[in-house]
């Protein structure tokens, strides 16, 4: 049995997350299915972490077993002639049978997308969250600050899905505009269900000038609710990357 570290691209619009569940399609499942194909029988296909429905991914990360004699540049060719168009198995990593796609991940990076327009763009609208109200990034770039750093991240869990810790480490919070664009880069040890969104809708707050940037560290020692989100749409958000330990793009660059 070969076990495979394989990154996944996919659009996220038309699944209802990452997570196999019963009378609806998500990515999970149709890995799954086409795993199965691959391999002649049923094949779990553990992800590092599930993304909500209508969330995208650059660079998921998830374990594939195979009884195969199959080399990992093969992986990928496999498993995506039997994919839908909007899944799609970017590069294949052969890795130890121990290896866990939670557990031995140091981290990940996400990237939620705005952009300054009275109108939606047909092209980006499903991608990207149209704000049409003014912002000053120089505020958001005060608030990211504040976030940077371990803190116990609390206040920015979704409910529904209790953690044994919610202390997390974020190492970068980035504010990037790029025409009418501004990009939240988020990079951290781990995030907590909802978290990315509830980050970025709290910048969009001091953006708006809803949120005063610094009573963010002494509400977030306070654990107060209200200095998070809202929790934004999924659709602004993508899953650039998961590190691991034999990743040479361990430093921010998105590995395919």
């Amino acid at each position: 049995m070969k076990t495979f570290c394989i990154r996944i691209a996919y659009d996220g619009t038309n699944y209802a997350g990452w997570q196999r569940q019963s009378n609806v399609t998500t990515i999970q499942s149709v890995l799954e299915q086409a795993a199965q194909v691959v391999n002649g029988e049923p094949t779990s296909i553990l992800g590092s972490g599930r993304t909500d429905a209508g969330v995208h991914a650059e660079a998921q990360a998830a374990r594939f077993r195979t009884p195969r004699a199959i080399e990992a540049e093969q992986v990928p060719h496999a498993l995506n002639s039997h994919l839908p168009d909007d899944v799609v198995v970017t590069g294949a990593v052969a890795v130890d049978q121990g290896f866990h796609p939670i557990g031995d991940a140091s981290g990940k990076h996400y990237r939620y997308t705005l952009r300054r327009a009275r109108f939606d763009s047909p092209f980006d609208r499903n991608f990207v969250e149209r704000v049409a109200d003014p912002l000053d990034p120089a505020r958001m770039r005060a608030a990211a600050r504040h976030l940077v750093g371990r803190h116990d991240f609390a206040p920015f869990e979704k409910s529904g899905s209790p953690r044994p810790s919610t202390i997390r480490t974020l190492r970068r919070v980035d504010v990037v505009e790029v025409g009418e664009y501004i990009r939240l880069d988020i990079e951290g040890d781990g995030f907590l269900y909802g978290m990315a969104r509830n980050l970025a809708g709290t910048l969009l707050r001091a953006g708006r000038g809803a949120l005063d940037p610094d009573t963010i560290p002494s509400s977030l020692a306070a654990l107060d609710r209200s200095v998070a989100g809202p929790c934004l749409p999924a659709r602004g958000l993508r899953l650039m990357q998961v590190f691991y330990p034999f990743d040479q793009a361990s430093q921010g660059e998105p590995n395919a």
